[in-house]
């Protein structure tokens, strides 16, 4: 009693986790019923033709578990038991044949002998790591138990041996690793860089719906300083998340990244660091098109970066952008001119603006001096802002030519 009882509270202490164990069970969800495993599992492993295979050589053993496989997945929930004697034929032929071994593994699960099926499963997974179908029930048996680790053992030797299982096990991973413990035991295959990280990374910002969780992946396995071609990800999902309002997100995101510095996140100056497009939306954009926009000009390194712009006649639109997380208070805004040259009309301006209140100016300011001096404030409701460059080349035939010196949004507190 007492030992049943016992076995009782580790069930629903397993149980009680709740989010955890379902979302490990996501990982193989459509392996718990036997037709979709199969469906998963025999396109990865069926063989061509093994009924002309055997016409040359009876008893050849590969051609003999190709056959079982096929009887196998032509009614996986209940096979004929005409798959287990072929699978016994193959093995007769070669003792070590995997795929015969994991289709009397399969047989036997079917017939709920799940010691046996395990067995049978194993010694397959042990002969031959390229064995895909055995990795997938590995998956689904260890997911089952409740073993992580065990689980992303076999997620891992199947996603390296045999590239194809991506369109199985991709989407599963991505819905797992909604659970913080499942993130933590990925660890390690991100900061080995494995084979598969950066392929699933790639569908995880293509494909997910859930942002911040990939954010917090990235976060706590300590980012991606050990996975080729890490920045063009961190780029575009840094991008996607700005796109689709996480700021806050972005604002992890960008904190983990290799180079970042805190201090821009509240900093309108220009920086070197606004022409490397590894943090994307993070600096100063310029937005371009072929009557107005702008470029930084001095070498990186220079002690002074500087922004130079042009906006052709009758043209106003802005050609800079600049996220900032400021703090709700009042700020003093600076900004100095080395030029301007403008015809009739011709203006710089420069806006504040709050997406958390539907992204329309708080603050706006025109400039046609060499230097301008204004107080800013930023409202409680304001947690991020875009402040925004706005030229306009005027009515004449000159259009507006002029390069921004330095630029700076300080508190007055």
């Amino acid at each position: 009693m007492k030992s049943g009882t016992k076995r009782n509270r580790f069930r629903s202490k397993f149980d009680g986790i709740g989010l955890k164990r379902a979302l490990l069970l996501l990982v193989i969800t459509p392996f718990l019923t036997y037709g979709a495993f199969a469906l998963a599992v025999s396109g990865i492993t069926r063989l061509k033709n093994p009924d002309a295979a055997l016409l040359f050589v009876p008893n050849e053993s590969s051609a003999l578990a190709a056959k079982a496989d096929r009887l196998f997945f032509a009614e996986p929930a209940n096979p004929p038991d005409r798959v287990r004697k072929l699978a016994l034929d193959a093995l007769h032929s070669q003792a070590f044949n995997p795929k015969a071994l994991r289709l009397l593994g399969y047989y036997y699960d079917s017939r709920g002998d799940s010691g046996r099926a395990e067995k049978y499963v194993k010694k397959a997974a042990y002969l031959s790591r390229r064995e895909p179908g055995a990795q997938l029930w590995l998956i689904e048996a260890s997911a089952r138990a409740g073993d992580i680790r065990e689980t992303l053992k076999h997620y891992d030797i199947a996603l390296r041996t045999k590239p194809e299982t991506q369109t199985i096990l991709y989407p599963r991973l991505l819905n797992a690793i909604e659970d913080k413990e499942i993130r933590t035991a990925l660890k390690p295959y991100i900061r080995q860089d494995a084979s598969w990280i950066y392929g699933f990374l790639v569908y995880a910002n293509g494909n997910s719906t859930n942002l911040p969780v990939l954010v917090d992946l990235l976060v706590e396995t300590g980012g991606l300083t050990h996975v080729a071609n890490a920045r063009e990800r961190e780029t575009a999902l840094l991008k996607r998340l700005v796109a689709e309002n996480y700021y806050a997100d972005a604002r992890r995101l960008f904190l983990q990244m290799s180079g970042a510095k805190p201090a821009r996140m509240a900093s309108a100056a220009f920086d070197d660091s606004d022409r490397d497009e590894r943090f994307g939306p993070m600096g100063w954009q310029l937005l371009e098109d072929p009557d107005a926009g702008g470029g930084f000009i001095g070498n990186v390194g220079d002690r002074q970066t500087m922004l130079s712009l042009f906006a052709n006649s009758a043209t106003t639109r802005p050609v800079a952008t600049k996220l900032l997380y400021l703090k709700p208070g009042t700020y003093l805004f600076s900004a100095r001119l080395a030029n301007l040259d403008r015809g009739d009309g011709g203006f710089l301006r420069w806006q504040l603006r709050c997406p958390a209140i539907g992204g329309a100016p708080v603050w706006t300011i025109d400039s046609i001096n060499v230097a301008l001096r204004a107080e800013l404030a930023v409202p409680a409701n304001c947690p991020v802002q875009y402040l925004d460059l706005i030229a306009s080349g005027g009515k004449g035939q000159t259009g507006l030519e002029a390069t921004i010196a330095s630029v700076s949004v300080a508190p007055t507190n």
